[in-house]
């Protein structure tokens, strides 16, 4: 038989690095919503709100956050936040810049009157902590109408590029559960805008966010928004025979892209619903007269 001899000092190691497992400090935890079981799968997804769920919106410390991932998009967004609600821009287009709004705290800064862009996602919601969360609204398109950012990545594998991208797998096969980490973005964290009802999708941002028309009015605050989205918006590409071979080949080799474009024309729908302008987000967390 064999006697094996354990060192105390040993034994009160083992224990104290089981109890800091099991018990990590505040600090080395993964920053976010969820418990942390479910950190791992959707870091750095958790630092966003839920825009569904977390509703009304925190005026005093979310911070709004305009993910752009089309070149198009960015400059129709751009001029409606600028023109026509007045907002400041942070933009947060290059990791440098991302890392200087770290150092700098940009998510604590008081006023909140400004809206952070980036194209980078990944990268860029990790200047928002769980006391300052980002609540991020997007536009998604058709993968034949992708228009990418020019700092965004590209990737050796040539096929369904945003759900390569927002699941962080960019070679080699990919299956349900990186479309599941995809679908997540869309349906949870993002209030979604779409180009063929652009207009729409950015007046219903800036009810939800509360924000105010620079121009005073709602009908001239419209008009701003419809002559941004009128001078720069895109024509859609149709393959009209999904029967054909090259509907077919694309299919192929984008379908879990072109399903998350049906999850994000799904979530437009539903958000008519469960995306509410902030006065009324604020009503309903007012007590009846009854409960006073």
């Amino acid at each position: 038989c064999f006697v094996v001899i354990v060192a105390a000092s040993d034994i009160y190691d083992g224990a104290v690095n089981l109890i800091q497992y099991l018990f990590p400090k505040e600090e080395e935890l993964y920053n976010g919503r969820y418990p942390n079981s479910l950190l791992t799968l959707f870091y750095p997804y958790t630092l966003l709100r839920d825009v569904v769920l977390d509703q009304p919106v925190d005026k005093e410390n979310d911070v709004p956050f305009f993910w752009h991932l089309h070149k198009s998009d960015e400059i129709i967004v751009k001029r409606v936040l600028t023109d026509c609600y007045g907002l400041e821009l942070v933009e947060l287009n290059t990791l440098e810049s991302i890392e200087k709004a770290k150092e700098v705290n940009l998510a604590a800064r008081k006023s909140k009157n400004f809206v952070v862009t980036s194209p980078l996602i990944r990268e860029a919601i990790t200047i928002f902590t769980p006391e300052h969360f980002g609540r991020m609204f997007a536009f998604f398109r058709h993968p034949l109408d992708y228009d990418l950012h020019e700092n965004l990545p590209t990737f050796p594998d040539k096929d369904n590029w945003l759900t390569r991208y927002l699941s962080d797998i960019h070679e080699g096969p990919i299956e349900f559960k990186q479309l599941g980490v995809a679908k997540h973005v869309v349906r949870e964290t993002s209030v979604v805008g779409t180009v063929d009802k652009m207009s729409k999708s950015l007046f219903r941002m800036g009810e939800y966010f509360g924000w105010k028309f620079k121009q005073g009015s709602e009908e001239e605050g419209k008009m701003c928004i419809e002559e941004a989205v009128n001078a720069d918006n895109i024509k859609e590409k149709w393959i009209l025979d999904h029967e054909s071979e090259e509907w077919h080949k694309f299919y192929k080799m984008n379908k879990y892209d072109c399903q998350l474009y049906e999850i994000a024309q799904s979530a437009w729908r539903a958000q008519i619903q469960t995306v509410i302008p902030y006065k009324t987000q604020l009503s309903r967390i007012e007590p009846d007269e009854d409960e006073r």
